[in-house]
């Protein structure tokens, strides 16, 4: 029975992927034919009115904080390395692990360091976040005022 559903197996993998293809002429569907056969499950493209902007900043605000946390605490841990390092006379025993130092290599962090580490890198990365909602703010407004000083340029011509 194993040997049969094996050949089997083999035999199914080792047929051409064309067999199993699209019948167009680029070997891929599509938008148009997908339409003409799917027309019901295609979904609708979004309006650009369809969200708030809230839900947008909101959106872009997480996603800002979300990928920054990696690097925060990457630093922030670095900083602290270097803090504790620096704490210590610069003791080749307390060198951050990145300069190749660390006497104690097995030295794992405490409970309340983790913690430490965790808290500032949320703080960082809630500053990242604040910056970044900042810059947007300016950048739409400044975006805004020009529209509305072409505007006013027009009408007056």
């Amino acid at each position: 029975m194993r040997r049969t559903l094996a050949l089997l197996l083999i035999l199914l993998l080792s047929l051409p992927a064309g067999l199993f293809g699209a019948d167009s002429k680029s070997g891929s569907s599509t938008k148009d034919e997908l339409e003409d056969v799917y027309p019901d499950l295609l979904p609708e493209p979004y309006d650009p009115d369809e969200y708030p902007a809230w839900t947008k900043k909101l959106r872009r605000a997480t996603v800002v904080f979300v990928g920054s946390y990696p690097l925060s605490v990457f630093f922030t841990k670095l900083g602290m390395d270097f803090y504790t390092w620096g704490y210590h006379d610069f003791s080749s025993e307390y060198s951050p692990a990145i300069l190749g130092g660390g006497g104690d290599k097995s030295r794992k962090m405490s409970t309340n360091e983790i913690k430490k580490v965790t808290l500032a890198a949320l703080a960082v990365s809630g500053c990242v976040t604040l910056a970044d909602f900042i810059i947007q703010e300016i950048k739409e407004n400044k975006k805004a005022k020009a529209a509305k000083r072409n505007g006013k340029n027009r009408t007056d011509s």
